[in-house]
């Protein structure tokens, strides 16, 4: 019966991940003169949020520069990072 107090403690320090909330970051890729840059922005708490925003911006981007060619969501880690990339 040790498992249950190490589960317990994991739970309550939250350290296990179990019950963290998802949440993504929105990016567009654009050409800078000839260079390539990313604006990379957001915290949202669900990836069709997320989407909105990132095509949104995408379409902002090719109306006024007509040099973006790439949008997606990327999926935090909690440390400063990113996990998954999404389309």
């Amino acid at each position: 019966m040790r498992i249950l107090p190490v589960a317990i403690a994991c739970i309550a320090l939250s350290g296990c991940g179990w019950f963290q909330t998802k949440r993504y970051a929105a990016e567009v890729g654009y050409y800078a003169g000839y260079e390539v840059a990313w604006d990379l922005w957001g915290d949202y708490e669900s990836l069709d949020e997320c989407r909105e925003a990132a095509i949104a911006r995408y379409n902002d981007y090719v109306a006024k520069r007509s040099r973006a060619y790439s949008w997606s969501c990327l999926l935090k880690d909690g440390k400063g990072g990113f996990v998954e990339r999404y389309r």
